[in-house]
């Protein structure tokens, strides 16, 4: 069984729809329900379209061009994030993702994939909005380009990994992270960097960094990453953590402490066994409805899989 960050998040919300996101939703089932579900999965509303629109640009256009040393250009980010921000949409527009002939991992479809909640189950988009989440995404960029952060790059060329997954087994759970970037620097510590492009006001995430370091000091090395440095990541408080809140201009650093480390290993332990309770030691168990759905009727009114949850539970 998996378990995540956001998947623990999406558990305590609503556990059917933690069941329909981690264990129902598959594109390969005969199962139709299956299907749709895998289908819905990919549906994310305008908000966090923006935030990975930003991602996507950081990550496949911002990054390489950091690791070959060369310039990078805010006008030549900000044309990529353009052009990113009109495809997807068209692609969700036209709803392509819905295409069977259409694979989400292709290369040629992987860039341009975009499953919109709003045009889903709203069918259009506000052109006010749409408006809102490019100067959004436009100021997000910028204040990354003028910021401290990769003003350390810049200056110190580290050598940087984007949007890796790393994993590792914890008693009956096999745990898996996502960091945005993590950072080797050859002089001082690497880092975690963790993209927010919008955040609540007042509110960290170090739970979510801390988990991070954790898993990359439990993790399996990848092949890349630098041997000098193993020693170190094997170390979690040696690993610096940055929360980055981009609309926001804003970093906080953290730092973890070995009772710090004790409160993560706490935190996986006790929301992987609540998941595996669910399950009552079957976990091959196939029908969403034995779990519950969100006491917050917000919850459901935004939820990508309501459509086959609410069939279900009247039928």
């Amino acid at each position: 069984m998996k378990w995540s960050v956001s998947g623990s998040r999406t558990f305590f919300q609503c556990p059917r729809r933690w069941y329909y996101e981690t264990v129902f939703a598959n594109s390969r089932a005969k199962d139709p329900a299956r299907k749709e579900a895998f289908i819905l999965k990919q549906l994310q509303n305008v908000r966090a379209w923006r935030g990975k629109l930003v991602d996507q640009v950081i990550s496949n256009f911002i990054v390489p061009k950091l690791n070959r040393n060369e310039v990078v250009d805010l006008k030549e980010a900000l044309d990529y994030a353009h052009k990113l921000f009109e495809t997807q949409l068209a692609f969700a527009t036209a709803r392509r993702y819905r295409d069977p002939s259409i694979k989400k991992s292709d290369d040629e479809t992987a860039e341009d994939y975009c499953a919109l909640f709003e045009l889903e189950y709203g069918g259009t988009i506000d052109q006010k909005m749409l408006n809102m989440i490019e100067s959004e995404m436009i100021a997000s960029l910028t204040n990354f380009f003028n910021s401290r952060l990769l003003a350390q790059i810049n200056e110190s060329h580290p050598y940087l990994i984007a949007q890796r997954a790393v994993q590792f087994p914890f008693a009956d759970v096999n745990v898996q992270c996502t960091p945005d970037l993590i950072a080797f620097f050859k002089e001082t510590e690497p880092i975690i960097v963790d993209w927010k492009v919008e955040a609540p006001k007042h509110k960290e995430h170090f739970i979510q960094l801390g988990t991070y370091a954790f898993a990359l000091s439990r993790a399996k090395p990848h092949k890349d990453f630098p041997a000098e440095w193993l020693s170190t990541i094997a170390d979690p408080t040696k690993v610096g953590l940055t929360e980055f809140q981009l609309l926001r201009n804003r970093e906080l650093q953290y730092s973890l402490t070995e009772q710090d480390l004790v409160d993560v290993e706490d935190y996986i332990y006790k929301t992987s066994s609540r998941i595996q309770h669910m399950f009552n030691g079957n976990s091959s168990a196939r029908d969403p409805t034995c779990f519950p759905q969100a006491k917050s009727a917000n919850a459901c009114l935004w939820c990508k899989f309501k459509k086959i949850c609410w069939e279900e539970s009247s039928s």
